[in-house]
């Protein structure tokens, strides 16, 4: 994403059982690593053990799992900008806090922490975090599928939410000029169409995520 001109990336981040903070989308192994099943019963060593780049590309073969400090070094050493996607941990009670308990020291290694977002699908999890970090800007990420994706400004404003997330699927201009008119950034994900992309800037979106940077033209990536 940096190489072709991307200023931004985004990515997940869940908990194993010892603690570690893992960059993971799903709540399983088997996808994309050369492990199976879940991860809340695993740790730190069982984490290096794993090759998270055979099932892409021999290229990136013995790639490893990153963990989210990875990352937050990252950013640090190249000025790109992130948004942090806390997964809603399914781990139970203790692995919920765990995880924003080591989150919010996690990120105190941050430089520039005015381009950096934490979002969730998990509300109550964002909500935690928040409570911590009132210093970091917080997104309210919205699922079409939840039959409640309509209700973001009471959560959002209580919150204090500094962006809504929301899926394209079904997104209308409308929906979008309530929420820049509410004074919240909008990123809209996934965007893999450079068309839609540049529909969705006509509409005045702060940002899109998409899984394909490279097909933009460095002026189409807004985020």
């Amino acid at each position: 994403a940096m190489e072709v001109g991307a200023h931004w990336i985004e990515f997940d981040v869940d908990i194993m059982g010892d603690g570690t903070l893992l960059v993971m989308h799903d709540h399983t192994l088997d996808r994309t690593t050369s492990g199976c099943g879940g991860y809340y019963d695993k740790g730190f060593s069982d984490l290096r053990k794993l090759d998270a780049g055979a099932w892409f590309s021999d290229v990136y073969r013995f790639e490893p799992v990153p963990e989210a400090a990875d990352v937050l070094e990252f950013l640090n050493a190249t000025g790109m900008h992130g948004n942090l996607e806390i997964k809603p941990c399914l781990g139970g009670e203790e692995l919920r806090e765990r995880v924003i308990e080591t989150l919010v020291h996690s990120v105190d290694v941050l430089t520039d922490q005015d381009n950096f977002l934490v979002s969730s699908f998990d509300h109550d999890l964002l909500a935690r975090f928040g409570a911590e970090r009132p210093d970091i800007d917080l997104a309210w990420l919205v699922d079409p599928d939840d039959p409640e994706h309509g209700e973001w400004r009471p959560g959002a404003t209580a919150l204090g939410c500094r962006a809504i997330n929301p899926g394209d699927e079904g997104l209308t201009e409308a929906t979008v000029a309530q929420m820049l008119e509410a004074g919240f950034e909008v990123n809209v994900w996934t965007v893999d169409s450079v068309a839609r992309a540049r529909e969705l800037a006509g509409w005045g979106v702060t940002g899109i995520f998409t899984n394909r940077p490279q097909d933009f033209p460095e002026s189409a990536l807004i985020r």
